[in-house]
């Protein structure tokens, strides 16, 4: 990345980081002076909850980018003495999210939850992955549609493979979604756009740290379909 790009980025991801940030902070005046009726204050409140933890999850990417910009990547590539337990990883990411989508009209559904399909890692990192996907799943998507992941290890490599499929904006086969600063064309006429760093993330913490494969690809169908692969998978 050249200069330029680099302060496009630090500004887009600034000014994802301050509007949440301004959410709370409006949240919270209305409860302390009183405009906030006693039966919708929890309400209020779990919201700034998820404004703050999407908040957290942006400067964690800006953390992990910073890591590996620096060449100091121990913290990710040494976190294989942990185990993630996937649905119950996946669950806890999109609890995050499950607002928006129920304001943009559009489901997060997870198959399989019941499973209990593992891999060796850290569940932080594999649950920074999630909550990019679903949170690109969530912004993008189309109103009215569902965002289905399902999870399986597969017998004859015992892969764990992770999929996310949900009618969301298009993008071509020969576009460069993984890099950073990337945003499809279309995604960038949308007032919420997003950072361009999550989706670079995912790749780094997946091929760095859990040894693995992500992929994307939009069918003629207009269905995005992002895939992790992950070796060794198993199941409790």
């Amino acid at each position: 990345m050249d200069n330029k790009e680099t302060l496009l980025l630090i500004q887009n991801i600034t000014h994802q980081a301050i509007n949440p940030m301004s959410g709370v902070i409006g949240t919270l005046d209305n409860l302390i002076d009183g405009t906030v009726p006693e039966h919708k204050r929890s309400q209020r409140l779990t919201r700034a909850r998820s404004q703050l933890e999407y908040t957290v999850s942006l400067i964690r990417n800006l953390s992990y980018f910073a890591e590996y910009a620096t060449g100091n990547s121990d913290s990710i590539s040494s976190s294989t003495i942990k185990t993630t337990v996937i649905p119950q990883a996946i669950i806890e990411s999109a609890q995050f999210f499950q607002e928006r989508g129920e304001n943009t009209d559009i489901k997060i559904e997870l198959e399989n939850r019941k499973i209990q399909n593992c891999v060796k890692g850290d569940p932080n990192l594999l649950k920074q992955v999630f909550m990019n996907i679903i949170d690109n799943g969530v912004k993008y998507g189309k109103s009215g549609t569902k965002l289905i992941i399902k999870n399986n290890i597969q017998k004859r490599t015992n892969d764990l493979i992770i999929t996310f499929e949900g009618n969301s904006e298009p993008f071509t086969s020969h576009d460069s979604i993984f890099d950073i600063g990337y945003r499809a064309k279309s995604a960038q006429q949308k007032t919420s756009s997003g950072s361009g760093l999550g989706l670079h993330i995912c790749k780094l913490i997946i091929e760095n740290a859990f040894h693995g494969k992500i992929s994307g690809q939009h069918t003629a169908a207009g269905v995005t379909i992002f895939e992790i692969r992950i070796p060794n998978g198993f199941t409790k």
